[in-house]
């Protein structure tokens, strides 16, 4: 072979080495601060957005990728800049300097979109809004972008595959400079992230709900439908924060938390499983019971709330005005049994599935032998003891009084949704009776009268019929000054202009101060009847 044909042979090599070598460095785009690696090549490539699938309340709004910002991509020349300095908050201007001396391609937020030669801009989402809501419920992503809490972490494996980006590959000369006059590339996938998981959510109801409850630093609220058991909202107070975990870490009220799903003592509204049982195993429901102000049990003295002697009471007055003395003799008519049983009918003890790992914690219930106390019978009476539930069961068991004797286990899951929106409902929820509808009927007018005359009135809504029980209960557990905290809760429904329910309505505060349940659970019902 020729020295010639050496010679040409090696550089025909030479450059097919250096073609297979020329690669594309991406930046993502994350807020406001983009990171980009130049390298001597002949192009460049940025990416503009990245998407995960889309999480949608009932109404196909978007919970995440909801808010939308806009990105530029820029080649820099003092013409470009100028066009975007408008654009630009002054504190970014740096940039736009910095830029047009680097003389590289860049990616910069604006406030408006900007077009021009040299200039693309593009209209991209935040995962997350700020603030996010129902923040706990959906859960956030890890630092690879996987869900690690929440709907994220249950449908992490659809979103990841719904997801989409732009890219924007630009001419570069060999020192990684622009090219000036060269046009971009745009590769734009965003739209596959428009697939993902659609829930029962109601996106104005959840905004509603933690608006109204803006004063409960530790709680949770829940909203049931009362014909279908869907959640319409889930609240956990504080909430995490999905934009800034590592300040979450460090707040010492655990927003990590899910208060929604996490169980805790009942206090007086288990007063409504009592009545329920006593009402199906025709307990005489006139028979009157004379309250003292206290009552003692096995050398335990109980009283009612604040010492408060409430007279004759039967089983209406007395739930109305949440008198303990009744209802601790009426347990020991009726049995622990009957209490129990309905009690897990109601879904008491049983842990309460949304998703794949999200779920409810089942909360305890004590068991018939350690009910042959009679102190902790007594106890259990009236919601106290061993006896836990979450906001979410408990509100799946009022709703069950609401919905005519018809327990539904909460749903919280509608569906999956394509990139052309269009959904695959997954299966409703089936009902099952736990009660006579004339159990559920008497039950509702005693909550009704609780709300109108009884411990419920400052927190009724005064544009609707409600049916409301409150309760409280004694913790163990004190704060840094020695006060005991408590669990404050409101358990109702709300009706529409017909007077039939619509929503269950669940608040809790723990606090050992002044309670803000009552202006939440008012607040909260009275928005509702425009959502009608």
């Amino acid at each position: 072979m020729s020295t010639r044909r050496i010679i040409a042979t090696y550089a025909f090599v030479m450059f097919f080495l250096v073609i297979a070598l020329l690669g594309t460095v991406t930046a993502a785009f994350g807020g406001t601060s983009y990171t980009e690696a130049a390298g001597r090549q002949s192009l460049y490539t940025l990416t503009a957005a990245k998407a995960r699938g889309t999480i949608y309340d009932r109404n196909l709004q978007p919970l995440t990728n909801a808010e939308r910002v806009y990105v530029a991509a820029v080649i820099p020349s003092r013409e470009t800049l100028a066009k975007l300095n408008r654009a630009v908050p002054e504190e970014k201007r740096e940039v736009l300097r910095t830029a047009l001396e680097s003389g590289k391609p860049f990616l910069i937020e604006v406030t408006t979109p900007v077009s021009d030669d040299g200039i693309q801009t593009f209209s991209v989402t935040k995962r997350y809004a700020n603030p996010q809501p129902a923040a706990n419920l959906l859960g956030y992503l890890d630092s690879d972008y996987n869900g690690t809490d929440g709907v994220e972490k249950s449908f992490d494996a659809l979103l990841a595959e719904n997801h989409g980006e732009i890219d924007v590959t630009f001419a570069i000369d060999a020192l990684g400079n622009a090219i000036s006059g060269e046009t971009m590339h745009v590769e734009n996938t965003y739209r596959f992230a428009d697939g993902g998981v659609m829930l029962t959510l109601d996106k104005r109801i959840q905004q509603c709900v933690e608006n109204a409850c803006a004063e409960i630093e530790k709680g949770a609220a829940v909203i049931l439908d009362c014909k279908t058991g869907e959640v319409l909202a889930s609240a956990s107070f504080p909430a995490v924060d999905p934009n800034d975990l590592a300040a979450c870490m460090e707040n010492e009220d655990a927003p990590f938390v899910n208060r929604a799903l996490c169980a805790y003592t009942p206090g007086s509204v288990f007063k409504l499983i009592c009545a329920a049982s006593a009402l199906e195993y025709g307990i005489d429901y006139k028979e009157v019971y004379t309250c003292t102000g206290s009552i003692v049990v096995d050398g335990l003295t109980i009283t009612c709330y604040g010492g408060k002697a409430h007279g004759e009471v039967n089983l209406h007055t007395a739930l109305r005005s949440s008198c303990n003395g009744y209802f601790i003799q009426l347990v020991q008519k009726l049995g622990a049994e009957k209490i129990l049983s309905m009690a897990e009918k109601l879904g008491f003890g049983t842990s309460v599935s949304l998703a794949d790992n999200l779920e409810t914690a089942a909360g305890s219930l004590s068991n018939a032998q350690a009910l042959k106390n009679a102190r902790a019978l007594a106890l259990f009476s009236f919601g106290q003891g061993e006896t836990t539930v979450s906001p979410l069961n408990l509100a799946a068991a009022v709703n069950a009084i609401a919905a005519d004797g018809i327990y539904m286990t909460p749903r919280l899951v509608y569906g999956t949704v394509d990139t052309n929106l269009s959904v695959q409902e997954t299966e409703e929820n089936t009902g099952e009776k736990v009660m006579e509808p004339t159990t559920a009927a008497r039950l509702r007018a005693y909550m009704e009268s609780t709300a109108r005359f009884g411990t419920a009135r400052i927190g009724a809504p005064q544009n609707c019929v409600s049916g409301i029980k409150t309760g409280t209960a004694q913790t163990g557990v004190y704060d840094e000054n020695g006060e005991e905290i408590e669990n404050y809760w409101y358990a109702g429904y709300i009706c529409n202009a017909q007077e039939e329910p619509l929503y269950t309505l669940v608040v809790l505060e723990e606090t050992a101060g002044e309670t803000h349940v009552p202006q939440a659970f008012r607040k909260i019902g009275e928005a509702l009847v425009d959502f009608n």
